[in-house]
C-alpha cells in the first residue's frame, strides 16, 4: 500500500511544526474542508484558520500553511504543519512528486474539487479542475464511483 510519506511532504515545505514522525501516512490530500477524509492532508485555498478546524473535524492529521499566515489558538501543539509559500503550488508540487515515485500503484487519494459555492479567484479555480483532471488520468479505474464523481 503507498500512501504518502510524511518525509515526502515534508520535502515540498519550506518548515514544518508539530510532531515529527516519519511513520505517519496520509491517505489523502483534499482542498475542501467538509469532505469526509482518512487521515487526510489539508490544503486551505483561502481562509486557512476558519477552515482548518473545520477539514480536523474531517479527517485531517496534517495541513499545508501559507508562511507567514498567523496560526489559530486551536492548532494542537503536536498537529503537523507544512509552512510554504503556496499551499495549492505545494499541493501540486506534491502530487507531481507522488505519482512519478509511485504511479498507478499508489493507493492515496487526491481531491481537488471545491465545494459548492466555494468562492476562490478564477485562476485557483482553473488549477485545481487541471491537476483533478491530471489526477483521474493517472488513477486506475475502480468502477462507477470513481467515473461518476468525476462528472
Amino acid at each position: 500500500m503507498t500512501m504518502i510519506a510524511y518525509t515526502m511532504v515534508k520535502s515540498v515545505a519550506t518548515e514544518a511544526r508539530g510532531i515529527v514522525d516519519e511513520t505517519i501516512r496520509f491517505h489523502a490530500v483534499f482542498v475542501d474542508p467538509t469532505r469526509r477524509v482518512k487521515k487526510g492532508l489539508f490544503v486551505p485555498l483561502e481562509n486557512g484558520a476558519e477552515t482548518l478546524k473545520l477539514a480536523i473535524e474531517h479527517g485531517a492529521i496534517g495541513a499545508f500553511w501559507r508562511l507567514g499566515d498567523p496560526l489559530p489558538r486551536y492548532i494542537p501543539n503536536q498537529f503537523p504543519l507544512f509552512f510554504v509559500p503556496s499551499p495549492l503550488e505545494a499541493a501540486a508540487a506534491l502530487f507531481a512528486r507522488y505519482v512519478e515515485q509511485s504511479g498507478a500503484a499508489g493507493e492515496a487519494e487526491f481531491f481537488f474539487t471545491l465545494p459548492d459555492g466555494a468562492s476562490v479567484d478564477e485562476d485557483v479555480r482553473r488549477r485545481l479542475a487541471d491537476l483533478q483532471k491530471r489526477w483521474l488520468n493517472v488513477r486506475p479505474a475502480k468502477g462507477c464511483e470513481d467515473v461518476c464523481e468525476s462528472q
